[in-house]
């Protein structure tokens, strides 16, 4: 290699070059690190592991897996026991679990072909299962002291009023066949015969005209007198005695002699009798409203229109 000549300055010296020094760069300096390759290295063998392994695992974004998990398995477990009282067999729960897998990939091809638009029954019943999931949200209710049951019985006494009941036997006049001034003289004939001071009540219905109606009726609320006889008989038979007849009493079907032989006015239970069931209607109807607090809640997320129009009067919570 030759060497570089000596070269004259300007005032005639000769000056000596030297060959430059080897310089190195930050970036080469920085490649050349050990812990840079391991990197590197690592890097390769996890890109690899990933493209090996791509398939082997679950894609919870591929439309096409269904997975039955464990917890889904004691699930259907559980169900069986509480439905059958109880363990499955395999072959049953095998058959559960066929049944999922079913329901799953027909669920999801019917959504892909857009079966679930317009559903009212689909509609409803995904709307009923909210409904049992705000439920079970609010089960968790710590249960109710005696204090508040017995403020919500003071608040609900009228759900709670037992009928007036009556026992009574009748003895029935045809107004459209005798007329009704012949059926009204026929009831007080009756009333002064010897079988209606002295007889049984209970065996007088032959001595008047055939019907359909029930000679008898033992321990009646005002529904089954109402629906037997009409309103106005129930006006007139609530009102009446014990122990004597009484007549002529008007229904729909004609004129009529009554002996009652017991009544029981309309009185409201105390509250030990039916405190079970007051704590079951208090139950209720915090769930009631829980539930529809729930929903309020989700309501006001939503806007709606009825016809182009704002709608809000779903919002009073009915």
């Amino acid at each position: 290699m030759s060497e570089e000549p000596n070269v004259p300055d300007r005032e005639g010296e000769i000056t000596h070059h030297s060959p430059p020094a080897t310089r190195h760069s930050p970036l080469r300096r920085w490649l050349g690190e050990p812990l840079l390759h391991l990197f590197v290295l690592a890097l390769v063998v996890f890109g690899l592991h990933a493209a090996l392994n791509r398939d082997s695992g679950p894609d919870e974004n591929d439309p096409y897996l269904v997975e039955v998990s464990s917890a889904e398995l004691e699930w259907l477990r559980t169900m069986w026991k509480k439905r059958m009282n109880r363990e499955p067999t395999v072959h049953e729960l095998r058959s559960q679990v066929n049944q999922v897998i079913r329901e799953t990939i027909l669920e999801r091809e019917a959504i892909q072909m857009g079966l679930d638009k317009d559903d009212v029954v689909l509609r409803r019943r995904l709307a009923q299962k909210m409904e049992f999931l705000f439920k079970d949200l609010s089960s968790s209710l710590a249960q109710p002291s005696d204090e508040d049951l017995r403020q919500y019985f003071e608040e609900n006494g009228h759900r709670y009023e037992l009928p007036v009941r009556v026992t009574f036997t009748q003895v029935f006049f045809d107004k459209d066949e005798r007329g009704v001034e012949s059926a009204e003289q026929a009831v007080k004939a009756f009333l002064e015969s010897s079988e209606a001071r002295g007889g049984d009540p209970s065996a007088t219905h032959r001595l008047g005209d055939a019907s359909m109606l029930p000679p008898h009726c033992g321990d009646c609320d005002a529904r089954e007198i109402r629906n037997r006889f009409g309103e106005e008989f129930f006006g007139s038979v609530k009102t009446l005695s014990p122990g004597s007849w009484h007549g002529p009493v008007m229904s729909g079907y004609g004129l009529h002699a009554v002996y009652v032989h017991e009544r029981k006015d309309a009185r409201l239970p105390a509250f030990e009798e039916i405190k079970d069931r007051i704590e079951a209607d208090w139950i209720a109807d915090r769930q009631r409203l829980d539930t529809n607090k729930a929903y309020q809640e989700i309501r006001s997320q939503y806007r709606v229109l009825v016809e182009g129009m704002p709608y809000d009067l779903d919002m009073d919570g009915s």
